[in-house]
């Protein structure tokens, strides 16, 4: 008999005797949030901010001056990076709508069919974990918005640490935290960088794009 899981709420069928090998035989499962568990949207994303500084705060953001790495890494105030985007904008007073974006690009996101597998996953006696380049309150806003991200066994993410992925740190600080054995633990990640360091430190690797057969 084949058997179905239907998850609530999110209309998505899962055929048990079809999903991926990968998840099925991993001890522990540790996910990537963003394009993995939930969607980010770069355009929903960019509808945020107004239309007049729309273009060149993303480019700062995420392009020319790829400042959105220093809200996941969490050094410095999300204010001071915030009018680090302005400047590289060239709108320096533009700097309150970068953190208006922290604040409310949780809403825009929606969940992928991994998240709908979480409970799915727990029940067949799986360990699962995230690992994700993240700022904050951003993390904690889209914990509030996707409750499933909760029932986690762990989290280590970017913010709270000051590490971020590919870092090897980040990794061995995962393994230590929670115990896990990488030869025994599946790590999915949209970003190559992101998975070849998984890889070299042992663990199984699935390089996630977007896919809708589990």
């Amino acid at each position: 008999m084949i058997v179905f899981t239907l998850v609530l709420c999110y209309d998505i069928f899962v055929e048990v005797s079809q999903m991926d090998e990968r998840l099925r035989n991993a001890e522990a499962i540790v996910f990537d949030v963003g394009n993995v568990l939930l969607t980010f949207d770069a355009e929903k994303v960019s509808a945020l901010l107004p239309e007049a500084h729309r273009d060149a705060l993303m480019r700062a953001m995420f392009l020319d001056g790829h400042l959105w790495g220093k809200f996941d890494l969490g050094v410095q105030s999300n204010e001071e990076v915030a009018r680090e985007i302005a400047q590289c904008a060239g709108i320096a007073d533009a700097w309150e709508w970068p953190l208006y974006l922290l604040a409310h690009f949780p809403a825009t996101m929606a969940p992928l069919p991994l998240y709908g597998l979480i409970d799915e996953l727990h029940g067949m006696g799986k360990r699962l974990y995230a690992l994700t380049n993240y700022p904050e309150p951003s993390f904690s806003l889209t914990c509030s918005r996707f409750p499933r991200l909760m029932a986690l066994d762990g989290a280590v993410v970017s913010a709270r640490e000051r590490l971020a992925k590919p870092d090897p740190a980040i990794f061995r600080l995962l393994t230590a935290r929670y115990g896990l054995s990488p030869e025994r633990t599946l790590f999915i990640d949209d970003a190559a960088a992101n998975v070849a360091s998984a890889a070299h430190l042992g663990f199984q690797t699935w390089h996630y794009a977007g896919s809708d057969r589990l």
